[in-house]
């Protein structure tokens, strides 16, 4: 699939990493410190853990994204980021609009496969589809143009570790000249 900064998509497949590769990300995200996110109204959104950009320079989890998502795109990352979340009362749907951001990774790391751990995509202000949370979930999604949340809020649930990387287009380093 070419992806677009303008299409709205959203995929996700399961069994996304190799067993080896889950557990290390998984001990990873539970040993981190997290700190308290809020959003622009100040309410409460998770815990999260930013990762230093320079730390995944030809990463392996980076290439395997890459090499499954979007192989013939040239995005890069602008954010990698833990969290943490549970029941932050209700949905907070939103975009995401930072830094120039077209498409997202969301990895479901650690958590109950409880359907409301997942993630909500909103068409106008009604839910449209829903995907629950199984460890090992791999979504790509265009999270400037598709509203989202998780949708914890809405019943039973329990602490949830994702992995979320922010992708933006490539600019190129002639770009200009």
């Amino acid at each position: 699939m070419q992806h677009s900064k303008e299409t709205a998509y959203v995929q996700y497949v399961d069994n996304f990493f190799n067993v080896e590769t889950l557990e290390s990300l998984q001990e990873t995200l539970i040993s981190l410190k997290y700190t308290e996110v809020k959003n622009e109204e100040g309410q409460h959104y998770g815990q999260r853990h930013t990762f230093p950009l320079h730390q995944f320079k030809n990463d392996p989890v980076l290439q395997r994204i890459k090499e499954f998502f979007f192989p013939y795109t040239d995005l890069e990352p602008i954010s990698i980021h833990a969290h943490l979340r549970h029941n932050q009362g209700e949905p907070k749907v939103h975009i995401d609009t930072d830094k120039g951001n077209i498409a997202n990774f969301l990895f479901f790391v650690k958590g109950e496969p409880l359907l409301n751990n997942g993630t909500g995509f909103f068409i106008g202000s009604k839910l449209s589809s829903h995907i629950g949370f199984v460890e090992n979930r791999a979504l790509f999604f265009n999270g400037s143009k598709i509203w989202h949340t998780d949708l914890q809020g809405l019943g039973e649930s329990s602490p949830r570790y994702t992995l979320n990387i922010f992708y933006r287009q490539k600019v190129s380093k002639d770009a200009g000249f």
